[in-house]
């Protein structure tokens, strides 16, 4: 007990990081057995309605769990919990109305979505169930966010952990039974698992919560919570909402690109799937560590900062680099030197071994611009954050216009490496008065 009270951010991180690895570790089964299961143009299919799901997390709960975070941080350092209650409250009734709004306009235009915007009819259905998940992803956030707040991160790990269990079960339970009795699983199961997956990991926070924290004569709500948690989560959200909307049509342009360059229609939406659904997400694995370092890097830097405590930023910024670094360094070695066997292990597909080979080379600078900017929203910078994002992702969408068509999937993984190599010497840029 007494090395959690003096340790949070490190005891929190690595609660989070075991969680996050083990989750991974489902989600590579998970994503084995849709790959095997299903086919890569399947896969290719699903990795398309991601810019949808990326935009509603970032829409309605982003930028208000940030808030939630930063206000109950606030609060229960003072050791109020009627006001860590009243923020997370507001916050998450705010968030719930926006998830209600873009649930029915997805519900409702699912079929004008996929026509116009993603390109593919296929993908009418898929936007149709995971629409129902929105608003169970927008309460969980919320709560995870009061949750991190209080610098409690066993909660939040364990029902990370529910969630992927739920889901991947779920998916596989429902593939079989299709099968046994004689009939053609779809891609759509595993929209059915996420919506599942989403329900149980809020239901069980929510019990836990009204459980152990919610008090009854508590004055929850408050008219004066409202426009201070909105005005610190709006430029959040605008960060995460226009990043997003890059993103989108970063995912929506490169299978459209590859068609330029030569492929099928199939060929690019099975390459779209094996980069996006087996490569990157290899080499997303290990920054399980980092993303857990980065949300729990909030609440002590915003401490740090209202102290105005430089010494302990400074602290903090250099034990980001250490715990960023080593992990990005080795595996930049192990994708390396051994990506098409892990490639031919893992996935059964020498095209995504390739393709790690490629990206082992992103691995230290992705991991090091993940909790650097972690420190740079801690420190209030979230418009510096903003323009790192928004200036790389406008670089790859160049790559992608004017390259991709002419050198195919290599223009893009050169514009990965380049562009995450840019987003962290800017990083170092800005946190420089810290070096």
């Amino acid at each position: 007990m007494k090395t959690f009270k003096k340790h949070p951010i490190m005891i929190g991180t690595l609660l989070l990081s075991g969680s996050g690895l083990i989750c991974r570790g489902l989600g590579f089964f998970y994503r084995l057995f849709i790959s095997r299961s299903f086919g890569e143009e399947a896969m290719g299919l699903f990795q398309l309605i991601s810019p949808i799901i990326m935009m509603a997390y970032s829409l309605t709960c982003a930028g208000m769990q940030t808030a939630i975070s930063h206000f109950v941080a606030s609060a229960y350092k003072k050791e109020n919990q009627s006001l860590c209650q009243k923020y997370l409250f507001t916050g998450s009734l705010f968030s719930f109305l926006l998830s209600l709004i873009y649930s029915f306009l997805i519900y409702g235009q699912a079929e004008t979505i996929s026509l116009l915007l993603l390109k593919e009819r296929r993908c009418t259905p898929l936007l149709k169930i995971i629409a129902f998940s929105f608003p169970l992803s927008t309460l969980h956030g919320c709560l995870n966010g009061y949750y991190y707040g209080k610098k409690q991160a066993i909660l939040p790990s364990f029902t990370q952990i529910m969630e992927q269990l739920v889901r991947t079960g779920s998916v596989i339970t429902l593939y079989y039974y299709f099968l046994e009795r004689g009939k053609n699983p779809t891609i759509s199961l595993t929209c059915i698992g996420m919506v599942l997956g989403e329900a149980a990991s809020f239901f069980l926070t929510l019990f836990f919560y009204l459980k152990n924290d919610y008090r009854k004569n508590s004055p929850i709500h408050s008219s004066s919570s409202v426009f201070p948690m909105i005005s610190f989560s709006l430029p959040l959200t605008f960060n995460r909402v226009m990043v997003n909307i890059l993103r989108s049509l970063e995912s929506i342009s490169l299978p459209q690109a590859l068609k330029l360059f030569g492929y099928s229609a199939s060929a690019s939406l099975s390459i779209y799937g094996v980069f996006t659904g087996m490569a990157l997400s290899l080499v997303l694995f290990p920054s399980t560590f980092t993303n857990s370092a980065a949300v729990l890097l909030l609440p002590a830097i915003s401490e740090a900062a209202v102290e105005n405590n430089r010494d302990k930023i400074r602290s903090i910024f250099y034990k980001t680099i250490k715990i960023s670094l080593i992990p990005g360094l080795f595996f930049t070695f192990l994708f390396f030197f051994f990506g098409r066997f892990l490639g031919n292990l893992l996935f059964h597909s020498m095209l995504a071994g390739l393709f790690l080979q490629w990206l082992a080379f992103i691995c230290p600078f992705l991991y090091l611009h993940t909790t650097l900017s972690g420190i740079l929203n801690g420190l209030k910078k979230s418009g510096h954050t903003l323009f790192i994002d928004i200036s790389c992702l406008l670089l790859r969408l160049f790559f992608i216009m004017k390259v991709v068509p002419s050198y195919g999937i290599q223009g893009y993984l050169i514009s990965l490496i380049i562009g995450e190599i840019y987003c962290f010497l800017l990083c170092l840029y800005f946190l420089r008065k810290y070096l």
